[in-house]
C-alpha cells in the first residue's frame, strides 16, 4: 500500500470580528498535513458501514492514529472539502472515511 497523496488538517476559524477591517475573520486554520492512502469507498462497503450510498465518501489510510482536533480535511490541495464520518480499525495504522462536504 502507498502512503502517495498529501492530506491537510482544518480546523473552521472562529468568527472574530475585525474592527479595523469592519470584517468578520474566517480563514481556516491549518492543523497539520501527513502522507495517506486515499482510496474511493466502494458501493458495497458504504451500503453495509453508512446505511447507504453517499456520494463522494472515501477511505483514508494512514501509518499511525492522527490527531482528531480537525473540522475538515483537503486531498492533494483540491478545494473539496471532507468531514468526518467514521473511522475502522485496521490491522496496520489507522482510517477514517470521510464524505465530501456540500454545504
Amino acid at each position: 500500500m502507498r502512503y502517495d497523496t498529501i492530506v491537510s488538517f482544518f480546523k473552521d476559524a472562529d468568527q472574530k470580528y475585525n474592527p479595523r477591517t469592519h470584517k468578520h475573520n474566517n480563514e481556516p486554520i491549518f492543523v497539520d498535513s501527513f502522507f495517506a492512502n486515499v482510496t474511493d469507498l466502494g458501493l458495497k462497503n458504504q451500503v453495509q458501514l453508512l446505511g447507504g450510498i453517499k456520494q463522494g465518501s472515501k477511505t483514508i489510510r494512514f501509518k499511525e492514529k492522527i490527531a482528531t482536533d480537525w473540522d475538515y480535511l483537503t486531498i492533494d490541495g483540491d478545494d473539496r472539502k471532507y468531514r468526518f464520518i467514521s473511522s475502522l480499525s485496521v490491522q496496520k495504522g489507522y482510517a477514517v472515511i470521510v464524505g465530501e462536504d456540500v454545504g
